[in-house]
C-alpha cells in the first residue's frame, strides 16, 4: 500500500506544481501589460481636466491630431533631437493649423517626474504653464516618451 502511495504521490505533486508555476507565470505577464500603452497620456489627461473642472472649465477633448504632434515632440526630446523646451513650436502650432483650421496653440512641457498627475502638479505651480492649463482651448493632445536613462518627456498641445 506505501508503495501505491509514493508512486501516485509524486505525478500529483508534479501536475500541481506546474499549475503553481503557470498562474505565476500568467500573473506576472499580466503585470506587464495591465497599465495601458498609454496610461501616462491618459492620466495627464485626466489630471489637466479635473484642475479645469475645480475652476469651473469645461473639460478638454483629445484629439489624436494633437497626440502625433505632441508625441513627436517628445519623442525628439528623448532622442536629443531637440533640446527640452519649446524649440520649433511655432512650426509645430503650424501643423495645428493646417491639420485642424486656425486656432489658437499653447503648449506645455515637462520632464524628469514619472506620472502624468505629478506632470499636472508641476505645471500648475508655474505661472505660464498654469494659464495653458486654464485657458479657453477645447482641444488638447498629448505625447510622452522615455530615453535611455528612463526620464520621461511630456509634451502638451492645446488649441481652440
Amino acid at each position: 500500500m506505501t508503495g501505491d502511495c509514493v508512486k501516485n504521490i509524486i505525478p500529483f505533486i508534479m501536475r500541481t506544481a506546474f499549475t503553481i508555476i503557470s498562474i505565476f507565470s500568467v500573473l506576472i505577464a499580466f503585470s506587464f501589460t495591465a497599465r495601458p500603452k498609454n496610461a501616462l497620456r491618459d492620466d495627464v489627461l485626466k489630471y489637466t481636466n479635473e484642475f479645469r473642472k475645480a475652476h469651473k472649465l469645461s473639460p478638454l477633448e483629445m484629439k489624436d491630431e494633437l497626440n502625433e504632434i505632441a508625441q513627436k515632440h517628445s519623442k525628439n526630446m528623448a532622442r536629443g533631437i531637440v533640446g527640452f523646451g519649446h524649440d520649433g513650436f511655432s512650426e509645430r502650432a503650424e501643423k495645428v493649423r493646417k491639420k485642424l483650421g486656425d486656432y489658437m496653440v499653447a503648449e506645455n512641457v515637462a520632464y524628469g517626474i514619472e506620472t502624468g498627475k505629478a506632470a499636472v502638479e508641476l505645471w500648475k505651480t508655474s505661472p505660464g504653464h498654469r494659464k495653458n492649463l486654464l485657458g479657453s482651448f477645447k482641444y488638447i493632445g498629448i505625447g510622452t516618451a522615455t530615453d535611455d536613462h528612463g526620464n520621461i518627456y511630456f509634451t502638451q498641445i492645446f488649441a481652440d
